[in-house]
C-alpha cells in the first residue's frame, strides 16, 4: 500500500494535505490564553519574572503540540487539486485467477465489469483505490498480496468522472 501512496504523490494534480491554518492558530491562542491567565492570577505566580517564564513555557508547549500534529498526525493524506478533495483508500480482494479480467477492466475503465468480478475475503490480489467521497475519480492499482507487502502489478490507472 505504501508504494501506491508514494506513486500518487508523484502525480502533478496530487499533493499532501496540511492542517487547516485555523487549527494551528486555535492551539496557539489557547497556549497564549493559558500564559496570560498564569501571569495575571496571583495564586499561580510569585512574581513577574516567573510568570513570564511560565507563559513562555505554556506557549512553547502549545506550539510544539501543533508542530507534532503537523509532522506526525493525520495531516498527510493525498489531496486532489482538481477535485478539491482528500482521497481515501479502499481495498477489494480477489483470487489470483481473476488477474487478467481485473487488468482488462481497469485499463478499459469499465466499472460495471469490475463490479461483476467476484470478490473474496482472503487477500491474494488487492485492488487499492484512492477516491474522493463522491467517487468522481479513482486512482487504482492492482497489487499482489505477499504477507503484509503489496507488490504492484500495474501502474496507477486514473479513471475520471466515473459517476456523473
Amino acid at each position: 500500500m505504501e508504494y501506491i501512496r508514494k506513486s500518487i504523490y508523484k502525480l502533478p494534480e496530487i499533493r499532501r494535505t496540511l492542517l487547516p491554518l485555523w487549527s494551528s492558530w486555535v492551539l496557539t491562542a489557547i497556549g497564549v490564553l493559558c500564559g496570560v491567565l498564569y501571569i495575571f492570577l496571583p495564586n499561580l505566580s510569585d512574581g513577574g519574572s516567573s510568570a513570564l517564564v511560565g507563559g513562555i513555557i505554556v506557549g512553547g508547549c502549545s506550539l510544539l503540540t501543533v508542530l507534532c500534529y503537523w509532522l506526525f498526525g493525520d495531516s498527510r493524506r493525498p489531496y486532489s487539486r482538481e477535485l478539491h478533495a482528500v482521497l481515501e483508500p479502499t481495498y477489494a480482494y480477489y483470487a489470483t485467477a481473476q488477474e487478467q479480467a481485473l487488468v482488462a477492466a481497469l485499463e478499459a475503465h469499465d466499472e460495471k465489469a469490475l463490479e461483476a468480478i467476484k470478490r473474496q475475503a482472503k487477500p491474494e490480489l488487492a485492488l487499492v483505490r484512492y477516491s474522493d467521497r463522491e467517487e468522481r475519480c479513482y486512482y487504482s492499482q492492482l497489487t499482489r498480496v505477499e504477507g503484509k507487502r503489496y507488490v504492484p502489478l500495474t501502474e496507477i490507472i486514473i479513471n475520471k468522472n466515473t459517476k456523473n
